[in-house]
């Protein structure tokens, strides 16, 4: 992986990942932010030329100080690709990260060529809330995004290079800048904002996900005109991780542009 730390016309500094070659991608993540060994970000890079903002906050909290809410936030992500000259780009977000660009296509539809939302957060139903994920301790995490309340394959998403006090320090600052645009509800008025999004979209979820509930992706497809939606077997709201062959193998057809 490359990083590279890039200028905005807000002033603000932004730290990029790139890896492989071919059509651009922006992967845009979740609560773990992009490790050194992600694997999901591997099997992307293998068709695309993979860039990954990473999250304001991710790296120092300080950086969430002038970003208000999700509108900034659709805002500097819409900046972010102002400043790498990306028109109309292909847009995978995953969890929160799918939120986000989820934001950013009803924002500004003209920006995203394709979208896919992968285990999507950031609406609400009364009748079946989301599992409160900020109501536990940081290392009871995984019970709630994994389907089987563990990491599994190489530490899922974490880097190995890291120990456990490292890891839960990252966990803690994702769920830090999660907290600032979810919390005490996730639902901002994105559901009223999904018929902005333009672009062919994909919704998928998995079948076992503990964190959010399945009618959740229905919400998403059905306020999104044309959007197409894929349950995944056995996965939970870490299925890139959990099923990763199975994703890709929808979802890389599916991002091609013609």
């Amino acid at each position: 992986m490359k990083i590279e730390t890039i200028q905005l016309a807000s002033g603000r500094s932004q730290q990029i990942v790139r890896v492989g070659a071919g059509p651009d991608l922006v992967w845009l993540h979740g609560l773990h932010g992009v490790p050194a060994h992600d694997p999901f970000v591997a099997e992307l890079a293998k068709r695309f030329s993979v860039i990954a903002p990473i999250a304001p906050g991710f790296n120092d909290l300080a950086e969430l100080d002038d970003i208000r809410d999700v509108h900034d936030l659709a805002l500097h992500y819409d900046d972010i690709l102002t400043a790498l000259k990306l028109d109309r780009v292909c847009v995978i977000g995953h969890s929160f990260g799918a939120m986000i660009a989820a934001e950013l296509a009803a924002h500004v539809p003209a920006r995203v060529a394709r979208l896919a939302l992968l285990s999507p957060i950031g609406v609400w139903r009364d009748d079946h809330p989301v599992a409160d994920l900020f109501g536990r301790p940081y290392t009871t995490i995984d019970k709630l995004i994994w389907a089987g309340g563990t990491p599994i394959g190489k530490m899922g998403v974490r880097d190995a290079s890291a120990g456990p006090v490292e890891s839960l320090v990252t966990l803690a600052r994702g769920m830090t800048v999660v907290a600032k645009f979810l919390w005490p509800l996730p639902d901002k008025g994105l559901h009223r904002r999904l018929y902005r999004i333009t672009s062919p979209s994909l919704v998928m979820s998995g079948a076992k996900d503990p964190l959010v509930p399945r009618s959740y992706a229905e919400v998403f497809r059905a306020g999104m005109h044309g959007a197409k939606a894929i349950e995944i077997a056995g996965a939970g709201h870490m299925l890139p991780y959990e099923q990763t062959d199975v994703v890709c193998k929808d979802l890389l057809p599916f991002m091609q542009t013609d």
